[in-house]
């Protein structure tokens, strides 16, 4: 035994460094240093190039834990999210309680369009930490995207509180999250909070006519999409306030503001629907239908009601009853 040990008091140092794992530590110790000043400085290129020579030093793992952050984020960055979704699958099984794998991959799944796999994940982060503002508002909108309006209302409440509702775009998705919820007086309070935060904007007009308009209230709606066109003109608001005239029960005034927008571009599906509709509520059928069929090259929802509106003007013959 005592051979054994004065030979290894003369093996070369890398030699002795592999047993004992000291040079080994050091050599990591570096690339992680070498890592931390590259991510510092958003080199992402130096950062990724550094972790194969880091990860081959076989280091420590709270060295490694601390490396895989930088990773992930570059990947992230540097557009490749498969590659970071697959480093932070790996991490959160070496390390479970590490919150910033937890989060980031929560936010690549919401960003990807894959709700049911963020949600789980924010609500581990938020389990540790309730006022974390990213998995709050992560949260409410995988809630929305989901269709849980209710759950959305929750946690987009907590986000804009954590905010001290200072932040127009979130205050804007929370209030259209309660028009699709038909929630008319949260929407209502987040315009007034929008209207403080982003004063010359005219989305918070826009929520209060879509909510008297959602109540009935249309000549209410009308002079809400008014003051939201007094703001910032736009051919969506001049249409939209149309609508409002059909809805209101003035079909003319209606029809008259959608052969302005067709001056302008003939082929405009919704203002050729709007046109359509109020000759069809006057009674003018024939006239409504080559209107529907411009409408029915538009979006979805504007084809959908173009269709419904072609099948009554022009119904197809009953196929004959077979004797």
């Amino acid at each position: 035994m005592k051979l054994v040990c004065a030979m290894l008091l003369f093996l070369p140092s890398p030699a002795g460094a592999f047993l004992f794992g000291g040079g080994s530590e050091k050599e990591a110790a570096a690339g992680l240093a070498k890592m931390r000043s590259a991510f510092e400085a958003a080199d992402c290129t130096s950062v990724l190039e550094s972790s194969a020579g880091f990860l081959d030093a076989k280091p420590p793992a709270a060295m490694r834990e601390e490396a895989y952050g930088y990773m992930g984020r570059c990947y992230e960055y540097d557009g490749a999210p498969d590659k970071a979704i697959s480093l932070y699958k790996l991490a959160l099984g070496l390390y479970p309680e590490n919150l910033l794998f937890t989060s980031r991959l929560a936010l690549i799944y919401g960003q990807a369009g894959f709700p049911e796999n963020a949600a789980p994940l924010f609500l581990k982060v938020l389990s540790v930490k309730t006022d974390d503002l990213e998995a709050n508002l992560g949260l409410a909108r995988a809630y929305a995207q989901l269709g849980f309006l209710s759950r959305a209302k929750e946690f987009y409440s907590r986000a804009v509180i954590l905010q001290n509702f200072l932040d127009p775009a979130v205050l804007k998705e929370y209030a259209f999250c309660m028009l699709r919820k038909r929630d008319w007086s949260e929407a209502l309070f987040i315009a007034g909070k929008g209207m403080s935060a982003a004063p010359g904007s005219p989305v918070w007009r826009l929520v209060e006519a879509r909510v008297a308009a959602g109540q009935g209230k249309y000549y209410k709606a009308l002079s809400a999409i008014e003051a939201a066109i007094a703001i910032a003109p736009s051919r969506q608001l001049r249409l939209e306030r149309a609508l409002y005239l059909l809805m209101g029960g003035l079909p003319r005034r209606a029809m008259d503001a959608a052969d302005l927008e067709l001056a302008a571009d003939g082929r405009d599906p919704l203002a050729s629907e709007v046109k359509g509709m109020a000759l069809y509520a006057l009674g003018k059928k024939a006239e409504a239908g080559p209107y529907f069929l411009k409408a029915r090259g538009g979006g979805r929802f504007t084809a959908q009601i173009a269709e419904a509106f072609i099948k009554d003007i022009d119904p197809k013959p009953e196929e004959p009853c077979e004797k």
